[in-house]
């Protein structure tokens, strides 16, 4: 009589050698584990660990592939010895054929911070990167400072002390003191992670400095936990972690089948910015443009209109769209949409809506209006935007 094999055991081993403690890392572990569900039912190997327990691939483990967040060379070294494909989630390192990355855009991050700071009207732009203790290649900084630079704003980088015996900044008060004091306001400051953004809302508060009318804050990093522990909620880059761990699961199955590494990394551009009470400032220089931008937040999940606010306001929409310009370089009707696909981003991420009920709750004529809207303002539909959230149900909902 021939024994059968159970069909588990065809199932490919993948062990997995990424943190485990944070927001961040299990958005990929979500990711990795909703490919594996669809397609093709892996097992999996996992070493339970937070940031500074070193992570290694143990010398007798047998397996078909490897997704890690190669931060050190010991690990890198633990992982080369067993010859496996590997595919690197982590802005460590650099991308190579023995460990090609599949990785959140970092470019894509600091351009769409400054951006969005830009685009509220502020003309200074801090940077807090990542502590030097990470031992990160920092690609964020460069592009928020290009692009200040060619907006005509100044961009200002936070130097930590090199001489300090701790490296992380919640042992620099001072210096981090020192330097939000010397920044000019208003000021957006961007953050490494919600935990700096954190810090920085901290250090205002014990400063008296107003958060965020003299200085906004946004996390490149989102950690919704760590957010709704600050003083007020945090804003932060979605940069689609889920989506991260969703394809560098689907390239390893492609290298464990034997294709070829990528030449360059994959990167996943971040799908915007997840808005919180940090940068809800009506910041503006003109009083009668930050009366604009407070009705159309009063009225966001309504169809307004540029005549609308013109109406409020008793005003030309000839003289309301130069002022528009002025002050935060784009128009009424650009402002409205913004606040719009906002109001859409919000209920699809914290909600189980249906989009045909999002469009009635939303104000739109129809579901199809909707999803055109919605798809014309982000690049991807409803469905997809949706299907890259986790739902982040905020501590402080009336705020948002």
């Amino acid at each position: 009589m021939i024994q059968r094999i159970p069909a588990f055991l065809d199932r490919c081993r993948i062990a997995l050698l990424i943190l485990n403690e944070s927001h961040w890392s299990r958005s990929v572990l979500d990711g990795i584990a909703r490919y594996a569900g669809e397609h093709c039912g892996w097992d999996f190997w996992l070493q339970p660990r937070g940031l500074k327990e070193p992570p290694k691939l143990p010398e007798d483990w047998c397996g078909d592939g490897v997704i890690a967040r190669i931060s050190n060379e010991p690990l890198r070294e633990s992982i080369a010895r067993h010859g496996l494909p590997t595919v690197n989630v982590s802005w460590h390192g650099t991308h190579c054929r023995e460990f090609p990355k599949v990785i959140s855009d970092p470019q894509a991050c600091g351009r769409l911070a400054a951006e969005f700071f830009i685009g509220r009207g502020f003309e200074q732009v801090g940077y807090i990167g990542p502590p030097d203790c990470y031992n990160y290649r920092d690609e964020v900084w460069p592009e928020v400072d290009r692009v200040a630079e060619e907006a005509g704003c100044q961009a200002y980088k936070f130097d930590p002390d090199p001489n300090s015996p701790q490296p992380d900044y919640d042992f620099q008060r001072l210096r981090l003191v020192q330097w939000i004091r010397s920044l000019p306001k208003p000021v957006g400051i961007v953050a490494w992670n919600t935990t700096l953004a954190r810090e920085i809302m901290l250090t205002c508060g014990a400063e008296g400095i107003c958060v965020p009318d003299e200085v906004a804050i946004l996390a490149v990093e989102s950690d919704p936990l760590v957010s709704n522990l600050s003083p007020m909620p945090i804003s932060q880059i979605e940069q689609r972690m889920e989506q991260v761990g969703y394809e560098a699961a689907q390239e390893l199955q492609r290298l464990i089948a034997g294709g070829e590494p990528h030449e360059k990394p994959i990167l996943i551009a971040p799908a915007g910015v997840i808005e919180k009470p940090s940068t809800d400032t009506e910041f503006a220089t003109d009083v009668l443009v930050q009366q604009a931008v407070s009705f159309i937040k009063r009225h966001c999940d309504e169809a307004i209109t540029v005549s609308d606010i013109t109406d409020h306001l008793d005003i030309s929409r000839r003289s309301l769209e130069e002022r528009f310009r002025k002050a935060l370089k784009r128009s009424p009707a650009e402002e409205i949409r913004f606040a719009r696909v906002r109001v859409l981003k919000d209920l699809l991420r914290r909600t189980t809506m249906t989009h045909a009920e999002i469009s009635v709750e939303a104000s739109f004529s129809c579901e199809n209006a909707m999803f055109r809207f919605f798809k014309r303002m982000t690049g991807l539909t409803p469905g997809e935007f949706r299907r890259n959230q986790s739902i982040d149900l905020p501590m402080f909902p009336e705020t948002l």
